[in-house]
């Protein structure tokens, strides 16, 4: 099933615009913890704890989720469903989930590529309502809330004005568990080749936020993971753009396209 949000929407009524703006606060307070702390850990080098496959985790990630949950628990009662420790119950309203990837792009981070960031997303039931994404590298927060919107270290941004793929810059990549055969390959081109510009950046959070910004005009990917895509998702859709996703038969992982509403979508 498809499921669409998009520009058009008011933001959530049953949240009084104190909550909102309270709620993203905290949640720009807990990705700059677990930035603030990755920062500095990468000046003395990253322990790999796990590998698999295309995966990779590190002692990083785990530390970086301890900072980032300390910060949540202590302002909200909210659930949380963060990409270490899956989902954490909470005391408060059931519908009302904290997304959390405590380090998105860790084989960047890994190799000292500077594209990864911390992303911190609020969801209510299945809609995106907020979040707040950090690049620790460069000190940039892009956050947003849908129905208020979006800004980059507190100066308002929007997503971009091209309507045609043949003048566009899409983000895409290659999740771990994404299908790499040789047709499934060849599909996923096809599909794509249509743009102007394709660029991975090896963090999902990061492509999205830079869509919110105007930086790229659309991201487009497969079975990607839910924590992932979270924040950026609110983001997109609160700087004046449109998401469309559809579940993926990979756990927690769904398919997503973001771009602004005059664009041609890419049915996930």
């Amino acid at each position: 099933m498809q499921i669409e949000h998009g520009c058009s929407g008011g933001g959530d009524l049953l949240c009084r615009d104190e909550e909102l703006y309270a709620w993203l606060r905290l949640a720009e307070d807990a990705a700059r913890s677990g930035g603030e702390y990755l920062a500095k850990t990468a000046l003395t080098g990253a322990r790999v704890t796990a590998e698999s496959g295309r995966d990779v985790k590190l002692e990083a990630d785990h530390l970086s989720e301890a900072h980032i949950l300390e910060v949540l628990h202590r302002k909200s009662n909210f659930r949380i469903h963060s990409e270490e420790r899956g989902m954490v119950r909470g005391q408060g309203d059931d519908d009302l989930c904290w997304i959390v990837d405590p380090l998105d792009g860790s084989f960047n981070y890994l190799r000292g590529i500077p594209s990864c960031c911390v992303s911190v997303g609020l969801w209510r039931k299945n809609e995106p309502l907020l979040g707040a994404i950090y690049d620790f590298k460069r000190e940039e927060l892009f956050a947003g809330i849908v129905g208020v919107g979006a800004w980059l270290n507190k100066a308002p941004i929007h997503v971009g004005s091209v309507t045609e793929p043949g003048r566009a810059v899409l983000c895409t990549g290659f999740p771990v568990e994404m299908d790499f055969s040789t047709d499934a390959l060849s599909r996923f081109v096809n599909l794509i080749r249509a743009y102007k510009k394709i660029r991975m950046l090896g963090s999902a959070a990061l492509s999205l936020a830079y869509v919110a910004a105007g930086r790229a005009d659309v991201y487009y990917e497969q079975d990607i993971k839910l924590w992932d895509v979270a924040a950026g998702a609110a983001i997109v859709v609160a700087a004046g753009g449109r998401i469309l996703r559809s579940e993926s038969d990979k756990k927690d992982a769904v398919t997503l396209y973001a771009g602004p509403p005059s664009m041609p979508a890419l049915c996930p």
